[in-house]
């Protein structure tokens, strides 16, 4: 529920804070108190269009932000609204409409900057708001089909689940016969490209590793004329010497060094490590010299091996071009195609198979979507009759609800049926969509109406009524009084109203009024105890003169609204 709202550099308001609660919350005052001016603070919080003109005389820029306890956040719709933009929604979710004289506006959920559509399609899930103009979800005609399956309970949820399940199945099936190639043609078209492709791989026979081989070899007979020189320079010069300088070979000189320490260490015994040292060292040289000997005898420069390893690797690389970055991408490459050559050499009989069970399947939708519309007819029956008798009540005698079917081109996870609520206020007029309703008053007791059958279904936490007693008196007021009263039992109510039959029925109560600041005038709010909420009653069923009579008449009122809610359990 909406928790808190505050409000700064709003028209008449410099800075306002409501602290609602649960239940029925009344917003009363005179008229010009700036009640319509919080309306229009709610209305930015859920996404309505901002006009620079409600900015505050003098001020830059005029904020709206709404605390919601962590209630509203629990419910999966907003759950998953809310991790869908990476919000995480904590105890509290605070949601923020600031407005700019430049003409920006930004929307804020938890500090986090978000798109005003973006408020919008959250207050759609917290906020309900009936009123003379805006925000009223009952013009959607898709909220049509939602309230009549939330009225017909459970046997119609179940009957919209098989749907859902059957028309998700059917989809299912029609995305793999897609797949398949419908187009016979296309399909041939497919499987030949598949066929030239897998055969150019299979003619390569790639082996993984092998491009570094290749690359390695390419290297090596690019340069074998280089390789053979210095090997066999290193190889003179270790094992077989100089005879242009007289050099003595190195091994030779390693030898000569070691015969000298042995004589040395038969002086002193410490230089006998080195002379193994030396035998060591000498036994390598002899090893290193014998393998460039090999390496040398086998290295020759072969013009045609290193173009035949040039043209493999060219081979391997115009095959990852076109099929990966990797030879393993490539022979993976191989393997899917083939996989799809096979399934679409079989997807003929593949094909005549998933046709025969998207048949089955649509057969199957079509019966359970007339046993849906079964369900929302005979719950649409219901739900017309009693609201037809709850209209009668706030004062609408003549009022008659129809609710309209008709047939969608197609079906969809909701069935095949469109659904519109149809409504005539008087008698001799034809029943029209409600879109077509001129009356804010008539409007909104429609609402209170549904709202009041339907408030143990519906999920939307906070419901606003906006003069919902507009144009009646009397008796009606008091059955729109007890009927707000009765749905406050199971929603956040705010009520907006000039009606002291109304307020009296609040569990909360605040009055707007206006006070001169210097020359200007501001809104202010406050939330009325025991004596101030009879005075503003008082004030409410006579004008500006309270008298002991009026204040006898406010105790009555509060009497009565004392016993309905005690007998009502609300």
């Amino acid at each position: 529920m909406l928790a808190e709202l505050r409000v700064s550099n709003l028209a008449l308001i410099d800075d306002l804070k409501l602290t609602l609660g649960a239940g029925l919350n009344v917003l009363s005052g005179e008229t010009g108190a700036g009640k319509s001016i919080v309306i229009g603070a709610i209305n930015l919080l859920l996404g309505d269009r901002a006009a620079v003109e409600q900015i505050r005389e003098g001020e830059e820029t005029a904020l709206v932000e709404g605390i919601f306890n962590s209630g509203a956040a629990l419910f999966p719709e907003v759950r998953a609204l809310l991790e869908e933009a990476g919000i995480e929604a904590g105890e509290e979710l605070i949601v923020a409409r600031e407005v700019s004289r430049g003409g920006r506006s930004v929307g804020r959920v938890q500090g986090r900057a978000v798109p005003i559509s973006f408020l919008k399609e959250l207050g759609q899930l917290l906020v309900d708001l009936h009123g003379q103009h805006q925000h009223q979800s009952l013009l959607r005609t898709e909220y049509h089909l939602e309230l009549l399956d939330s009225f017909g309970g459970e046997k119609t949820a179940a009957c919209r689940r098989l749907v859902a399940g059957l028309f998700k199945r059917r989809q299912e099936l029609r995305q793999e016969l897609s797949a398949l190639g419908q187009d016979s043609a296309a399909r041939e078209r497919r499987m030949d490209i598949l066929a030239f492709q897998l055969k150019e791989i299979q003619a390569a026979r790639l082996s993984a590793g092998e491009e570094e081989e290749l690359l390695k070899q390419e290297r090596i007979l690019a340069h074998a004329e280089k390789l053979g020189l210095i090997v066999t320079r290193a190889y003179s010069e270790i094992y077989a010497g100089d005879e242009s300088s007289a050099a003595a070979a190195l091994v030779d000189r390693v030898n000569s060094s070691r015969g000298a320490l042995v004589e040395a260490a038969q002086i002193d015994e410490s230089l006998a490590h080195l002379v193994e040292m030396l035998e060591n060292a000498a036994a390598q040289l002899e090893e290193v010299s014998l393998e460039l000997r090999d390496y040398r005898s086998r290295i020759e420069f072969n013009p045609a091996e290193l173009a035949a390893t040039q043209e493999r690797l060219n081979q391997i690389r115009t095959l990852k071009r076109k099929y990966g970055d990797t030879v393993e991408q490539v022979l993976a490459f191989a393997d899917h195609a083939a996989l799809e050559l096979e399934r679409l050499q079989n997807s003929e009989a593949l094909a005549g198979q998933i046709t025969q069970q998207i048949a089955v399947l649509e057969d199957q939708l079509n019966a359970a979507s007339l046993e849906l519309r079964g369900c929302r007819e005979e719950a649409a029956a219901g739900l017309e009759r009693l609201l037809e008798d709850s209209l009668h009540e706030l004062a609408l005698p003549n009022a008659r609800i129809k609710i309209a079917f008709t047939a969608r081109d197609a079906y969809t996870v909701k069935g095949m049926d469109q659904v519109e609520f149809l409504f005539s206020a008087n008698p001799g007029e034809t029943v029209k969509p409600l879109a077509r309703i001129i009356s804010g008053g008539e409007m909104s007791r429609v609402m209170l109406a549904l709202k009041t059958i339907l408030a143990r279904q519906d999920r939307i936490p906070t419901l606003i009524f906006d003069e919902v007693d507009a144009g009646i008196g009397g008796a009606t007021v008091q059955a729109v009084a007890e009927k707000l009263s009765l749905l406050a039992g199971h929603h956040q109510v705010i009520c907006v109203t000039h009606s002291p039959q109304i307020a009296a029925m609040a569990d909360r109560h605040f009055q707007l009024y206006k006070e001169l600041a210097g020359e200007r005038a501001l809104t202010r709010a406050v939330q009325l105890e025991e004596k101030q909420r009879r005075e503003e009653l008082a004030r409410m069923l006579d004008g500006a003169s309270i008298d002991q009579v009026s204040l006898q008449h406010v105790d009555s009122l509060l009497d009565r609204a004392r016993r309905f809610k005690q007998e009502a359990g609300t």
